[in-house]
């Protein structure tokens, strides 16, 4: 009889550690797969940090080149300006010219 019982408590126990075993097993499957899981979802956050920095700096070279054409739009209507303004000047300087000699033969 105790014989018996002991035996059935080793197969027990035996049960009990391959209950365990595959209990373990299955965990460490579960783990596994919670792992990769994770690693596909920082892969793709990854992906999309890198996309978002690309588009980034497509749009800083955008802005920069096109702050460089106004600069230089700029200039060349500062330039035009002035030319604008010298003529002016000297189209003002020659009708006072012309007026000082008109009123100085009518005298």
């Amino acid at each position: 009889m105790e014989l018996q019982k002991i035996r059935a408590n080793r197969q027990a126990t035996k049960r009990r550690k391959i209950k365990l075993t595959t209990l373990k097993q299955e965990i460490q499957a579960d783990h596994e797969s919670w792992l990769e899981r994770e690693n596909m979802h920082l892969e793709r956050m990854l992906e999309k940090a890198n996309n978002e920095k690309n588009m980034l700096r497509n749009m800083a070279y955008h802005y920069l080149s096109r702050n460089m054409v106004c600069k230089a739009r700029i200039k060349n209507l500062k330039a035009k300006l002035k030319k604008a303004m010298r003529k002016r000047k000297e189209k003002n300087r020659l009708q006072i010219l012309a007026e000082a000699s008109l009123t100085q033969h009518s005298t």
